[in-house]
């Protein structure tokens, strides 16, 4: 393990857990004002969510709510363990990086009750209709290519590191 400054895991956890909450609060409004705006143009926020309640189905607020909310919780406690010493920066980079990585399939789930919901009460398919998921896919790829690259750094530089045999 490289030594690093105690500001370095303090410095990761807060930036970590921002871009995280970040995540979720954006996945959020994509969810219940984005893509319901872009799936029924023309209509307010307020005219679709009045249709919505006409029928039997929800916007899946309960499922979105936990699903999101995850991630930040997790975010947070390492961040905080971080703050405490418990936790290097590597670690913590690592662990926040798979949090956004994991982004996107967790979307998927929060975002199906909605999808459908628009589907059945306007007609229309259940995926997203407001471009503005792809940048969420986009940061959780770029999430995964630089897990794999911490994780290959990190690697490489333990089987360059000289061995130490006890006699």
């Amino acid at each position: 393990m490289t030594s690093s400054s105690p500001l370095a895991p303090r410095l990761i956890g807060l930036i970590g857990a921002a871009a995280v909450l970040a995540y979720a609060v954006f996945a959020a409004l994509q969810i219940q004002v984005l893509n319901p705006l872009a799936t029924v143009p023309g209509s307010t926020l307020r005219e679709i969510h009045a249709a919505v309640g006409q029928t039997a189905d929800t916007m899946g607020w309960g499922l979105m709510i936990v699903a999101l909310l995850i991630g930040p919780l997790i975010a947070v406690t390492v961040a905080i363990l971080g703050v405490r010493g418990r936790l290097s920066a590597a670690t913590i980079l690592m662990i926040m990086l798979a949090l956004l990585a994991l982004g996107s399939p967790v979307y998927f789930v929060a975002s199906f009750p909605a999808g459908m919901t628009l589907a059945d009460t306007f007609g229309v398919g259940g995926a997203d209709h407001a471009p503005w998921a792809s940048i969420l896919h986009a940061v959780s790829l770029l999430a995964v290519v630089a897990l794999a690259l911490v994780v290959i750094s990190r690697a490489s530089r333990a089987a360059k590191a000289p061995t130490t045999r006890a006699a």
